[in-house]
């Protein structure tokens, strides 16, 4: 299958990414879409599409900091998961972005629910390695719950200054 990841994304296809996400991320975990699709503005992450076969199929994004880059967001379509899109637009993101190290958050794994235990094992596969299990999600909103979750990353990092960075940057929360 051919996968492609593009910062060049339609109107039509920024309305499918915009269901998509909203179907793929409970609320806590969701940045307001429009600090998404208008990626030029200051403060926003970097948004990628991801293309297979000439589909439009799935998304990230991408913030890049001084000492690291991180995917809030990565999203594949239900319907070509399992089917090595995922892995391929991952790779082709860190060869992109060279020998910059790559962090994810992930919920940490847990055997009652498989699909954590599977996003684990992706990551893993991919060469990302638990940075830390104590890792706080801030909320996005005042309104919204923090999330517990794991740090994992291409290259070992010191976790409590990688987490002062996204909660910084990324969430607004000043600690």
């Amino acid at each position: 299958m051919n996968v492609e990841l593009t910062t060049v994304v339609t109107p039509d296809d920024l309305s499918l990414l915009h269901k998509l996400y909203d179907e793929s991320f409970p609320a806590e975990e969701r940045r307001e879409w429009s600090l998404i699709e208008s990626p030029a503005t200051a403060g926003c992450p970097a948004l990628f599409a991801i293309i297979a076969d000439g589909h439009l199929v799935g998304m990230l994004t991408l913030w890049t900091f001084e000492h690291f880059s991180y995917v809030e967001h990565f999203v594949i379509a239900p319907n070509f998961r399992g089917k090595g899109v995922g892995s391929e637009a991952m790779r082709q993101l860190i060869e992109k972005i060279g020998n910059r190290p790559l962090v994810v958050e992930i919920e940490p794994a847990v055997d009652g629910r498989p699909e954590t235990i599977r996003r684990r094992d992706f990551y893993s596969k991919l060469g990302f390695s638990t940075i830390s299990t104590d890792y706080i999600q801030p909320p996005y909103s005042p309104s919204l719950p923090s999330v517990p979750m794991h740090l994992m990353a291409t290259t070992i990092l010191p976790s409590q200054s990688t987490a002062a960075t996204l909660h910084y940057k990324v969430y607004g929360y000043f600690e």
